[in-house]
């Protein structure tokens, strides 16, 4: 028989198909096998599985699960106090949610946010004072190191200058120094740099060098400040400090001799300026002394002139009246200052007359002295 027939004679009754090799097919079994098999040791049995991972459950819920409950309770305190920051008197804490800015905390003591990552914190110092140093760096054992990229600068007479500064500034505004500028250290040097190139290309060279300092430092912090003010950085400058303002170093030597000319002229005009101001008020002293000498002198003169013209009226006046009587009276006058300051000597007439002196009384003090003849006025005497 083909297996053709055999398999329509058998499928009839059991609505099997016919198998093209002959043989009939077989029912499909478990992967695992049937419950028979798996105790014979041919494959696990599903259901002792089901029942083996409910035994194990109801086992870790009762003491394990305990310790799980709590292990999660405690991992959500510490979660919760990992919101805990401190905020000390010289710091402000922005607080962001999400990474957005939320608020800043100026207030010190202890603080509470919502725990990462729904919020965080960053503390900073407000109240320090930072310095930045341009034109110059540290270069360990050797020092300082200078930066010629950043100290040399061209001034307003088109020289060239070595300018070393450093720029001391702190924090005004957390939220703006954090999240208003990229780098605010970079950027408060490079405005600082920028703000030094401008001030020095409107300034000369020996302003630069000598009594134009304050001026340089006072007009970069200005000019800082609004730039930075501008960007909203946060910042503020306390003080620029020019640390040196040298010529180049090709051209230092020529430049020293040339400032040494300078300080000598300068030198010899204060001396000259000192010997002007000690000779100037002696010299104006002596010039009024002299000055009110002559007025009064001029005064005096005047005076003894105008005098003279009344005397001279007066006796005009009286000899116009009486003239003989004035006349003698001017006569008798004259001759009292003539006579006045000579020695009298009275002789008697003939030619044994005796010599006698005549001696005023208010005259003692100047009578001659014995064995002297003064020189006098000879006279002879009437009998």
């Amino acid at each position: 028989m083909s297996w053709q027939d055999q398999g329509s004679s058998d499928g009839e009754d059991n609505n099997r198909r016919p198998n093209p090799w002959g043989k009939p097919e077989q029912k499909p079994q478990m992967p695992w096998g049937s419950r028979k098999s798996s105790s014979r040791g041919d494959g696990p049995d599903l259901e002792d599985l089901i029942r083996r991972a409910q035994d194990g459950f109801q086992g870790f819920s009762g003491g394990t699960g305990k310790m799980l409950a709590i292990g999660v309770l405690v991992a959500v305190v510490l979660w919760l106090a990992s919101g805990l920051y401190f905020i000390q008197p010289n710091q402000n804490g922005v607080v962001l949610t999400f990474g957005k800015y939320a608020h800043t905390d100026e207030v010190p003591g202890l603080k509470w946010r919502l725990p990462w990552p729904i919020q965080s914190v960053n503390v900073i110092d407000v109240t320090a004072e930072r310095r930045i140093q341009i034109g110059y760096g540290e270069s360990g054992r050797r020092g300082q190191a200078d930066l010629p990229d950043e100290s040399l600068m061209l001034t307003g007479d088109e020289n060239i200058i070595d300018i070393d500064f450093v720029v001391l500034w702190r924090i005004n505004n957390a939220k703006d120094f954090l999240y208003s500028i990229r780098d605010p250290e970079d950027t408060i040097r490079l405005v600082a740099a920028s703000a030094m190139r401008e001030v020095i290309g409107k300034t000369k060279i020996q302003s630069a060098l000598t009594e134009g300092r304050n001026q340089i430092q006072t007009d970069t912090r200005a000019l800082m400040q609004k730039t930075l003010d501008d960007y909203k950085s946060g910042v503020t400058i306390n003080n620029v400090q020019l640390q040196k303002v040298d010529p180049p170093s090709a051209v230092v030597d020529a430049f020293n001799e040339v400032q040494r000319a300078r300080q000598r002229r300068e030198e010899l005009r204060n001396l000259a300026e000192a010997y002007r101001n000690d000779i100037m008020p002696k010299a104006v002293g002596e010039s009024e002394k002299l000055r009110q000498q002559a007025d009064g002198y001029r005064q005096e003169v005047v005076n003894r002139a105008k005098g003279d013209a009344d005397r001279f009226n007066s006796v005009l006046e009286a000899y116009k009246g009486a003239p003989s009587v004035t006349a003698r009276r001017m006569y008798l006058e004259t001759m009292e200052d003539v006579l006045k300051n000579a020695n009298t000597i009275v002789m008697g007439s003939g030619a044994a007359g005796n010599v006698l002196p005549y001696l005023s009384l208010d005259k003692v003090q100047k009578s001659p002295k014995l064995g002297e003849i003064p020189q006098a006025t000879v006279g002879e005497a009437k009998p």
